[in-house]
């Protein structure tokens, strides 16, 4: 329980910091001092509204926007009150900052005090996340090996990857609830893992434990809002690659959002290859058909890929999926 704040009736007049001043209306500038790795989609001159998750102290804020956790420095003597700040992007750069709104204290009366309780549920999900946010990120890694494996084998490694990711695991708690997922299966995922090192605060990995969950949470965070699951890993020993699955953004438009079997799933690929250069994938599943466009950063790769196009399409029918169209762009790299 946060203990009640006086709300003055007017601001503390001792000086302020002149970045905190903005010059039209003399509105507040508030401060970012710290945002996730990974910055939510923001527009200068937006309107957001960011929801306190805690109060540091300090005139310090933790407060989620667009489902990342910033830190955000508010100018000494600001009444803050309820659960939400109305806030405007001020700038992007050199460094982040939001003016907050006139409207954010709207509804507040003078010389008035607000209580504020954040749930057990909420302070632990801020922890993880502050914690989360000064671990370091490597990208789970896919290890493939497309020289070797079967396209089947290779489809089955991606799957167990995405399911085991940890991403999907309360959902899966739930097929697990409804008998639809073997408790076995769901030990396999990293939450499963990190909780018995947190179950045990003296445990010498709790703190690594603690920083991995966090970590989690921000990238479940990520997942849900941009709707776009990506990958890093290897495509066979020692060829990097990058793959990012998401499911097609006019789909709804399009209706087909009615009809599992209707939706379009698009999936890109980059990979940089010894023979052929920079080379980019993109895979647009519709039903029980395929469309692909390669873009290349050499001519002659651009070329090999329409010499060859034909065993594409008869590999895809295969697999039983048709090639509707395949496109080639070449597009020199920028120097």
């Amino acid at each position: 329980m946060i203990g009640p704040i006086n709300l003055p009736s007017t601001l503390d007049t001792q000086p302020i910091s002149p970045i905190r001043l903005l010059t039209e209306g003399g509105k507040l500038l508030i401060e970012v001092a710290s945002s996730p790795e990974k910055l939510p989609s923001l527009i200068l001159g937006e309107q957001v509204t960011g929801r306190i998750a805690e109060r540091l102290g300090n005139d310090q804020l933790a407060v989620l926007i667009k489902n990342g956790l910033f830190t955000l420095n508010l100018p000494k003597g600001t009444p803050v009150s309820g659960d939400t700040l109305s806030l405007r992007v001020a700038s992007l750069k050199p460094e982040l900052t939001f003016v907050l709104n006139d409207t954010a204290q709207e509804g507040a009366s003078k010389d008035s005090s607000v209580e504020v309780s954040l749930s057990r549920t909420s302070r632990y999900l801020t922890d993880l996340l502050r914690v989360g946010d000064k671990a370091e990120r490597p990208a789970k890694a896919l290890n493939l090996d497309a020289s070797q494996d079967s396209p089947p084998h290779l489809a089955q490694a991606m799957r167990k990857d995405v399911q085991k990711s940890g991403l999907f695991y309360e959902s899966h708690l739930k097929a697990w609830n409804e008998g639809r997922m073997p408790l076995e299966d769901l030990r396999q995922e990293p939450q499963a893992t990190l909780t018995k090192a947190l179950a045990d605060p003296r445990h010498p990995a709790g703190a690594e434990a603690r920083a991995e969950l966090g970590k989690l949470v921000q990238q479940q965070l990520m997942t849900q809002e941009t709707q776009q699951l990506p990958l890093q890993g290897l495509a066979w020993p020692g060829q990097p690659v990058s793959v990012l699955i998401e499911q097609d953004k006019t789909d709804d438009r399009e209706g087909g959002h009615g009809n599992p079997e209707d939706q379009a799933w698009t999936t890109s690929l980059s990979l940089s290859l010894p023979a052929m250069g920079g080379l980019d994938a993109r895979l647009r599943l519709v039903g029980g058909s395929v469309q692909v466009t390669f873009l290349t950063d050499s001519e002659r790769a651009g070329e090999l890929i329409r010499e060859h196009g034909r065993r594409l399409e008869e590999g895809l029918e295969l697999a039983g999926i048709q090639l509707a169209t395949l496109v080639v762009k070449h597009e020199a790299p920028q120097s």
